[in-house]
């Protein structure tokens, strides 16, 4: 008993052994033990889940600020219609004024057509035939709605850079920026309120489309994902033999060659000049 008492109390082996395993237990974390599973080869496969409402979500939400630009710019197209009329506006106030109704077209025929794939869309999923089952929405959108999710992403982004530069041509016609003052102090005021209002709108433009670029995941900037959606027009078009996508292509064509063809003869001053 003395020599127990100046040796103090020991526990059994095996009590201490279960005892420091419960320690070693408690203090890995599980994303630890899930790393050490994988460096073992024991992962197990992701899980698929369902994402129905995902998809019903992205294509009804889309829908809302889509509407809002296709109001906007639908009431832009027809202002200064007056003004273009006008024998007074010199050549650089004529060409924004062309450069602000382009955008404003464009920026309602794109987010119309972001509004009418969406609606398409949704009741593609409302109709229920498709695999809901996927690892991300992502995937499930791409693999089930490629052509409905590229394209609505697509003419939503292009139609909100159009607003931007229509908003731009906008200030700079509706405030008379381009008008040269009736002196040197006001000609260079003018100047420099134009040059603030194009770095503005130029640096939230560049902004967004350097954010978009970065995250379009499939396509390194989004002139790559144009050329990927016009392979899949051309693709339903043609290869799929859909006379109306035909037509579409054809007179999309022709709108390009007509617009190039205007601002070239703008740009070569063949153009008569109505400030004279």
């Amino acid at each position: 008993c003395a020599m127990g008492a100046a040796s103090g109390f020991q526990l059994p082996q095996a009590t201490t052994a279960a005892h420091a395993a419960s320690k070693l237990s408690m203090s890995i974390s599980p994303s630890s033990i899930s790393s050490l599973l994988v460096r073992g080869g024991a992962a197990a496969e992701p899980a698929l889940q369902n994402f129905y409402g995902d998809a019903l979500g992205f294509f009804g939400g889309i829908r809302i600020p889509a509407s809002f630009l296709a109001g906007s710019s639908l009431a832009a197209i027809f202002i200064f219609k007056t003004k273009v009329g006008d024998g007074k506006i010199s050549k650089l106030e004529r060409r924004v004024l062309g450069f602000y109704h382009l955008n404003s077209l464009l920026a309602f025929l794109l987010s119309l057509n972001t509004i009418a794939t969406a609606t398409v869309a949704v009741t593609h999923i409302y109709h229920g035939r498709f695999n809901k089952m996927a690892e991300t929405a992502y995937l499930m959108m791409r693999r089930e709605f490629a052509y409905e999710f590229i394209t609505v992403r697509w003419s939503f982004l292009c139609s909100l850079f159009c607003f931007l530069g229509m908003v731009a041509s906008r200030l700079l016609i509706e405030f008379d920026l381009l008008e040269k003052g009736s002196n040197d102090v006001d000609a260079k005021h003018k100047r420099d309120i134009s040059v603030l209002v194009l770095c503005a709108i130029g640096a939230l433009a560049t902004h967004l489309l350097s954010y978009v670029n970065q995250n379009l995941w499939c396509w390194h900037s989004l002139i790559g994902m144009t050329i990927y959606l016009g392979k899949m027009i051309i693709k339903r078009a043609f290869v799929e033999a859909r006379p109306l996508q035909i037509v579409s292509v054809g007179l999309t064509a022709a709108s390009a060659f007509y617009a190039a063809k205007l601002g070239l003869r703008e740009l070569r001053g063949e153009t008569e000049d109505v400030s004279d």
